[in-house]
């Protein structure tokens, strides 16, 4: 290799280091469809976080520390979320579910969400536990 081809392989280097240096376009949480976001942790272990996007989604949480009994400490938490769906007829439409999980389980609630029917036997069966009950009533006198 030449002197003049070492010189023109420098130049080259020297080029493309110039070139992958230049100031690069930069991209805000926006440009990525990030609206809000936010974080706190307090000390005594609560928190809060929630984000919101443009598509448009959102999540909101809050949680703290709970003494359940004399040896049970958990965390428990609540909040929402929402999204955007299509119904049966192709519109667009915002669904909020509001939720808590706590000792009581994970409980959601929301129009969104499928309702169990009413029980049709609901009558007849508490009629018969309140007959069963007085003769057991009955039986232990």
């Amino acid at each position: 290799m030449t002197d003049i081809e070492t010189f023109y392989e420098l130049v080259l280097v020297a080029l493309l280091a110039v070139a992958a240096g230049r100031p690069q376009e930069l991209k805000t949480p926006e440009d990525y469809g990030l609206l809000r976001s936010s974080s706190v942790t307090n000390e005594d272990g609560s928190f809060q976080y929630g984000y919101e996007t443009s598509d448009p989604s959102s999540q909101d949480v809050a949680g703290q520390v709970k003494q359940f009994d004399e040896e049970k400490v958990g965390t428990v938490q609540q909040g929402s979320y929402t999204f955007t769906t299509q119904d049966e007829n192709g519109n667009d439409v915002q669904v909020r579910v509001d939720w808590v999980a706590d000792e009581n389980g994970f409980q959601a609630q929301s129009d969104a969400l499928p309702q169990a029917p009413e029980d049709p036997n609901a009558e007849a069966q508490a009629a018969a536990l309140a007959k069963f009950s007085q003769i057991e009533a009955e039986k232990n006198q």
